[in-house]
């Protein structure tokens, strides 16, 4: 139901399981028939096998005295579910030239024996795969033809293409067979029009000089076929995983960079760009800070996959910021807490996620992923910590000191662990709003830690040398409805005509608009001050407790850390240890230099 769903996303659940019901029985018919046809009469095996007309003209050229006798051709054969009734088709056409078809043999030797002589009695030549593939090449060289199953789950071995609007690693072998021999390359199908009856259709693929040019052909010709309608997309064996290749862990943030073929097939098949249709599913921190700090990871496992469909699920207060930062496709917003809550994920296991990414670390989001039956959950295990409902868990090295790292380059650590290899993106988000040159923003507030909040005193006496400095300066305090309690006191008394206390008062897309429009923004360690980075606002950190080298601002963008003095890189000192008058001195060097 995985693949199916991949490959019909706009079809309904109900249509799909249709679908895979029929292919099941077919698969299950077509076990019989192995058994049965070693009984069938000439009338029988014909009435099974029918050849279209067209197919039949091309039988013809490639018979005893056509045009085309004598000269090597490649089949392309996809693993369709009457596929087995191809071996009758030197029976059903006399005097076609020698037909030979590449098989996996059986495990079992007796049942292999009996399989491989049924499956010649028809007149067909099969080859073993674990004989290699001398004997084909020796048909191919003599003028035969030679059939082959082509698969879309080739590992590192075959070329990264597209197929149903997904990233396969589809094999080239029977291109490259056609381009060593310059054969004529068909693709053959056998459509089940009843039970044990067939209809083949052999499809001539075009010449190329790249063989994954004809690989792709192939795929997309039978991908047309597939999409017909319901009986053709049954006629597949929708057991097998297609795209199970990309299911490796330490290889799901990259692709191949060897045969990386995804321009060739866009440009063969008329679309501007890979489909965006892998699935990533992702679970946002529930704090802003923690959110912003994830873009660089974000925007790195963007450019490595760009077959990527990424949904963010996080609380719905950030879908503004989401939406303004274009590194999601989809959102899904938390629902509320309650009864509800875990089954709202459980209804969502048949939207298929690929892989959970969860830069969460708490056992509710673990399953939260679980319930949506994503087979792929990826997130971070700490020294000493348990995740069991991970199935790839990243284990953070118990030598790093996390202390000296910064958040993101931690997260980033875990992204490699995972294939990624594109470079973090630390450039701003472009100013979508004029910047005021004498605006001053200040975030007196935290929302989690009292303790990393500036005095009141020393907000007020930084507002009065602000306002004292110049007449020109205009100041906005900015914070949720949980910090008005402490914008009031710190407005008390200014001019409202200046000092605008906006707490409270902002959605975060207005919040961001807010920031966007100020010269400098000075701040607690809080999200504020990581969303203005992001913005390219220069920003004025007030640190004490916490830890800048850890959680500071991380864009490109002018920042400058004031910590008490005598306090270590990493924190650890009362906040209240940094004076008025150092924030004052910060914030002047960027006013009136702001581009208007």
């Amino acid at each position: 139901m995985n693949s199916l769903y991949h490959a019909y996303p706009t079809r309904s659940q109900a249509w799909r399981r249709g679908v895979f019901r029929e292919s099941s029985a077919r698969l299950f018919e077509m076990g019989l028939f192995r058994i049965a046809s070693a009984f069938f009469s000439a009338k029988r095996m014909e009435a099974t096998l029918e050849i279209c007309p067209k197919t039949q003209e091309l039988i013809t050229r490639y018979s005893e005295g056509g045009e085309c006798y004598g000269r090597p051709v490649v089949i392309m054969l996809p693993h369709m579910t009457m596929a087995e009734s191809a071996t009758m088709l030197p029976a059903r056409a006399l005097g076609i030239m020698p037909v030979h078809a590449i098989f996996r043999p059986l495990n079992q030797a007796s049942i292999n024996a009996w399989v491989t002589s049924e499956r010649e009695r028809y007149g067909a030549k099969m080859i073993s795969r674990r004989n290699g593939y001398n004997d084909a090449m020796a048909a191919l060289r003599r003028g035969e033809m030679v059939t082959v199953l082509f698969d879309q789950d080739a590992s590192n071995k075959g070329s990264t293409i597209t197929f149903m609007d997904r990233v396969v690693s589809a094999t080239d072998l029977p291109a490259l067979m056609a381009q060593r021999f310059n054969a004529d390359v068909f693709l053959m199908l056998t459509e089940r029009r009843d039970f044990w009856q067939a209809k083949l259709t052999l499809t001539q693929l075009p010449k190329a000089e790249d063989p994954t040019e004809i690989t792709i052909h192939a795929h997309h010709a039978l991908a047309q076929y597939l999409q017909r309608d319901a009986s053709a997309a049954a006629d597949w064996l929708w057991l097998h995983d297609r795209w199970d290749h990309f299911y490796s862990a330490h290889k799901r943030f990259r692709l191949p960079e060897k045969r990386n073929c995804l321009e060739l097939s866009s440009r063969i098949l008329g679309t501007e760009s890979t489909p965006r249709k892998t699935n990533l599913w992702v679970r946002m921190p529930n704090w802003l800070g923690d959110v912003v700090m994830a873009l660089p990871v974000l925007r790195a496992i963007q450019a490595g996959r760009p077959d990527f469909k990424i949904t963010l699920i996080g609380k719905s207060a950030f879908k503004p910021l989401f939406d303004r930062l274009g590194v999601g496709d989809a959102f899904i917003p938390l629902p509320a807490r309650g009864r509800g809550y875990f089954k709202s994920f459980y209804d969502r296991r048949f939207e298929y996620p690929d892989t959970y990414l969860l830069f969460t670390n708490s056992s509710r989001s673990d399953l939260e992923a679980v319930l949506t039956r994503c087979r792929q959950r990826f997130g971070m295990l700490r020294p000493g910590k348990r995740r069991p409902l991970l199935t790839n868990p990243f284990p953070l090295s118990e030598e790093l000191d996390e202390t000296l790292v910064h958040q993101t380059h931690v997260w980033e650590q875990m992204a490699r662990y995972y294939g990624l290899q594109a470079d973090l993106d630390f450039t701003p988000i472009p100013k979508a709003s004029k910047v005021h040159a004498n605006r001053v923003g200040l975030i007196c507030g935290t929302e989690n830690a009292p303790e990393k909040r500036w005095p009141i005193a020393h907000w007020r006496e930084l507002v009065e040398k602000l306002l004292d400095a110049s007449d020109d300066v205009e100041i906005d305090l900015y914070g949720t409805p949980a910090d008005r309690a402490i914008t009031d006191q710190v407005a008390a008394g200014f001019p409202e005509a200046r000092v605008r206390n906006l707490a409270g008062k902002t959605d975060l897309s207005e919040f961001c608009d807010g920031l966007n429009s100020c010269a400098v923004v000075s701040c607690n360690d809080t999200g504020g001050m990581h969303l203005a980075n992001m913005l390219g606002t220069p920003v004025v950190a007030i640190f004490g407790p916490t830890n800048p080298v850890r959680t500071g601002p991380i864009f490109e963008a002018p920042a400058r850390i004031l910590q008490p003095e005598g306090c270590p890189k990493t924190g650890g000192a009362e906040i209240d240890g940094v004076s008025s008058g150092s924030a004052y001195a910060a914030i002047q060097s960027y006013l009136g230099s702001s581009a208007k």
